[in-house]
């Protein structure tokens, strides 16, 4: 009956079925069905989005925990073959191994697909009954790793479930110090089929999965195979000396953007930096300040432009180096309390002169806890503090936040403008659907006169 139809109205009836669940066994009945019904299933179901009407070749493909079933659907799709983006969490432990397959017989099917995001939970397994299990999940894994580079990816990103990255198990502490023995052993390696492709340039390490020890031979071929040009480890629950060996066998010569976020030595975080004179934005989060004995070598990152930093971090860097006429950018990690603010200014007064040459940013993690009404800091950093040359201020809106409801609560933001009275931009990160743009602007405008630009999410407002 329904083959009888014209195409026109068999699309009519799809796009207006409540539960678009039918369309996927419908899609399976022919192939002209097929072609008709499953895009609108996967589109209806938000899985599949475009940035361009079809045909087009820049799909994205956006799996939630919750839309795992649809690898179901995905993996019989004949019209998708390139992709611009895929992201999938596999968060439900439940199902996280069948998932995976799914996952990897699909990506196998297409010719390419620019950028990967994928999100894990890690399952604990029993040290003796789920040894094959273990084993079996972690080989999955690179086998997952290995289609997508075989597949033309330029950018890899494996990533951690938020409540994972929140506890560090009691088993991990008490194991973490032996896991480097065997680190390249027990790695299924690399594919020669990825080697050729030689596509990725951009590598983030966000979850400690890769640095496990069935992950870790397979990660170091990956840093020491590939042209990178982005780097980006932030894993704290790695033990020191694991990061200690991953980087004294790692040399990336195209580097040039590196950030670091984990329990790194300092001497052999500067081996690191020594190895790769070509870095020109370097991030370092969570690291701690060198002692004299372990001082960088003054010499080092001659092309640097940006830095990230805490401010005893940024100062340090300053005094260390003796060559930074390329440095174009400082950004200052710090946290939104009065006392933290005095000591970052405190830390930067031996610099400050310094400081003038370059754009200087602020970077703010907005609390959960940020008190909901104006508030007065009585604090103001005068033409002799540091800090004083501050142009920028980013505010980090983080999946925790509480929600904004009304306009005193973006006003609570705008108090922490006043102590720099050189701000002139606002850059908010984070700040999502569950915000209020229009009450963010308001408020910048009534209580913040002085603020010329305000930029949401990398979309600029002129005040």
């Amino acid at each position: 009956m329904l083959t009888s139809l014209p195409n026109e109205i068999l699309l009519v009836v799809f796009s207006h079925l409540e539960d678009p669940y039918p369309l996927y066994p419908l899609s399976t009945l022919c192939r002209r069905l097929h072609f008709l019904a499953l895009p609108i299933y996967l589109s209806r179901t938000g899985v599949l989005r475009s940035d361009s009407p079809p045909p087009t070749d820049s799909y994205n493909v956006i799996i939630g925990a919750e839309e795992t079933h649809v690898l179901a659907a995905l993996q019989t799709s004949l019209f998708l073959s390139k992709l611009k983006n895929i992201s999938c969490s596999f968060s439900n432990l439940q199902s996280q191994l069948k998932d995976l397959r799914r996952f990897q017989r699909f990506c196998s099917m297409l010719e390419s697909i620019e950028t990967v995001n994928l999100q894990f939970s890690r399952p604990s397994f029993d040290e003796y009954d789920d040894r094959i299990h273990e084993m079996y999940f972690y080989d999955t894994l690179i086998q997952i790793f290995n289609v997508v580079l075989e597949k033309s990816c330029t950018s890899l990103t494996v990533d951690a479930v938020l409540s994972d990255t929140m506890r560090v198990s009691k088993r991990h502490r008490a194991t973490g110090r032996s896991s480097t023995v065997g680190l390249l052993s027990t790695s299924r390696p690399l594919s020669s089929a990825a080697i050729r492709k030689r596509k990725l340039s951009v590598f983030k390490i966000h979850c400690d999965i890769l640095l496990s020890p069935h992950c870790r031979g397979w990660t170091l071929d990956v840093l020491n195979t590939f042209p990178l040009s982005t780097v980006s480890i932030h894993v704290q629950s790695v033990p020191t000396d694991v990061w200690d060996l991953l980087l004294s066998q790692t040399e990336i010569p195209t580097l040039s953007d590196l950030s670091m976020d984990c329990r790194v030595k300092p001497v052999h975080m500067h081996a690191f930096l020594a190895r790769h004179p070509s870095v020109t934005g370097l991030h370092l989060s969570n690291i701690p300040t060198p002692s004299l004995q372990e001082r960088l070598p003054p010499g080092h990152l001659p092309r640097l432009k940006t830095l990230s930093a805490t401010a005893a971090q940024v100062a340090y860097l300053l005094h260390a180096l003796e060559n930074t006429d390329a440095l174009q950018n400082i950004r200052v990690l710090s946290h939104m309390t009065r006392l933290d603010l005095i000591f970052a200014d405190a830390s930067l007064r031996s610099v400050a002169t310094r400081l003038e040459a370059v754009s200087l940013c602020l970077v703010l993690p907005l609390p959960s806890n940020l008190p909901r009404m104006p508030v007065d800091l009585n604090l103001i950093f005068s033409d002799e503090a540091a800090l004083h040359h501050v142009s920028t201020l980013e505010f980090v809106f983080e999946e925790t936040n509480n929600a904004f409801f009304r306009l005193s609560d973006y006003v609570s933001v705008t108090a922490w403008f006043a102590p720099f009275p050189g701000v002139r931009t606002v850059v908010l990160v984070g700040f999502n659907a569950s915000y209020n743009i229009a009450l963010m602007l308001e408020a910048v405008r009534t209580r913040a006169p002085t603020i010329e630009t305000l930029v949401v999410d990398g979309v600029v407002h002129n005040i």
